[in-house]
Formats: C-alpha cells, sequence, structure tokens
C-alpha cells in the first residue's frame, strides 16, 4: 500500500489559510464540509484534514483521518475537476457511532458530498436555444 506522500497533504497553517480564504467552494453534507481552493496550475490535488475533539478521543480522530486519507488516496485524488485544489475536509461528529467507532457509510458518505462539490466546480455548458422552426 502506498504511503500519502508530503505532497498530497496540506502541511502548513498558511496552506490551510489559503483554502479558508473565501475564494474557493464550500459544500455541507452530513458528516463532512468540504472546502475547495481555488485551482493551482499543474499542481497536484492535496488534502487537508481538520477533526476536533468533539468528535472523539484522539484513537477514534485518528482513525477518522486514515480512514478519509484512504479515500483520497484510493478514489479522489484522481478525479480530474479536483487536479491542482487543495480540499480540506473537515468532520463533523455525526461521522462516528455512541461507542466512537466510524460508521461504515464513510466512503460513500464523502464520495457523494464530493461528487457534489465537483458540479459546482464544473461549470455546466449551457444549453442550446431550441431551433426555430423554417
Amino acid at each position: 500500500m502506498p504511503g500519502f506522500s508530503k505532497s498530497q497533504r496540506l502541511l502548513s497553517k498558511k496552506d490551510f489559510e489559503t483554502s479558508f480564504d473565501g475564494s474557493g467552494l464550500k459544500q455541507v453534507c452530513g458528516g463532512f464540509v468540504l472546502v475547495a481552493s481555488r485551482p493551482r496550475i499543474g499542481k497536484p490535488a492535496r488534502l487537508g484534514l481538520v477533526v476536533s475533539g468533539k468528535v472523539g478521543n484522539s484513537v477514534v480522530r485518528n482513525r477518522v483521518k486514515r480512514s478519509v486519507r484512504e479515500v483520497f488516496r484510493n478514489e479522489l485524488a484522481a478525479m480530474p475537476s479536483l487536479s491542482g485544489r487543495d480540499l480540506v475536509v473537515i468532520a463533523r461528529p455525526s461521522l462516528v457511532d455512541q461507542k466512537g467507532h466510524v460508521k461504515p457509510d464513510l466512503r460513500d458518505s464523502l464520495r457523494y458530498c464530493v461528487g457534489r462539490l465537483v458540479k459546482r466546480l464544473v461549470p455546466t455548458p449551457p444549453k442550446d436555444p431550441p431551433s426555430e422552426p423554417r
């Protein structure tokens, strides 16, 4: 299993601040809030994670982070519409159950949420007006 390289991660405070500067898009879904920055030409997609103590203790928070990284690495990093963008995933407490286990639908939920965000990132082509009969 390949690792999650530094080029795929947001590491510094400055990286996160540029993602939250208001120039990108924000998508709120059930267990996540996604923030996508403006595209950086010729750069790979990068992932930043924000998992607060409200989600759970350190074991639970790290479990959530590993799960989100796995989905990003296996499925989302290859999405062409995310190319060059910084994607920040803010986890909400609803991602875990009462026992502190990550809900099994995390993968589907994250894919759905990113899909909704991608629809907003990629502008839809304008529809051609109907041709007038002669």
